[in-house]
């Protein structure tokens, strides 16, 4: 309180009442802006992601649920010629266009596809898998577009 003294000390009336007003609104407009106003803001964006990831594993589900349904009904065709062709022939089939596809050790290629829908996803991994390839590893990430995802799978040659 001795800062507030010196502060208003060979004050005129008029511009201590001017000083302490602009104090009384000048602490809450700064509480609003620097912390309350902020965390709105982080809390509506939060409940917009939650919203978004809601709605596309509300779509997973129907995806899914139509994959075990149309299972057995179109099982993929046995594709021929190398791995790399394989997963080439698989994916265009299914209407996916795909990144890259590295060859790794013993084997194993490691492909990209940056976006797909996720029926398409599961269905490549199921073409792959018919034709005798082995799967060693798969990451599906959700993309902002509901249904949507990106995929990075390991697979090995036949055997």
């Amino acid at each position: 309180m001795k800062w507030l003294n010196q502060l208003l000390e060979g004050r005129t009336e008029q511009e201590r009442i001017t000083l302490i007003a602009g104090a009384a609104v000048a602490v809450p407009l700064m509480v609003w802006l620097l912390l309350w106003q902020p965390l709105l803001v982080a809390r509506d964006n939060a409940e917009t992601r939650v919203e978004q990831r809601r709605s596309s594993f509300v779509w997973m589900q129907q995806a899914a649920k139509q994959l075990q349904a149309a299972h057995g009904n179109g099982a993929a065709s046995a594709l021929s010629g190398s791995p790399q062709q394989q997963i080439t022939r698989a994916a265009a089939a299914l209407g996916i266009n795909v990144n890259r596809i590295e060859p790794q050790s013993a084997g194993r290629y490691s492909l990209w596809v940056a976006s797909t829908d996720y029926t398409s996803a599961v269905q490549l991994i199921e073409a792959l898998s018919t034709t005798g390839m082995t799967l060693y590893s798969v990451n599906m990430s959700v993309l902002d577009v509901p249904g949507s995802v990106s995929l990075r799978a390991s697979v090995g040659g036949e055997g």
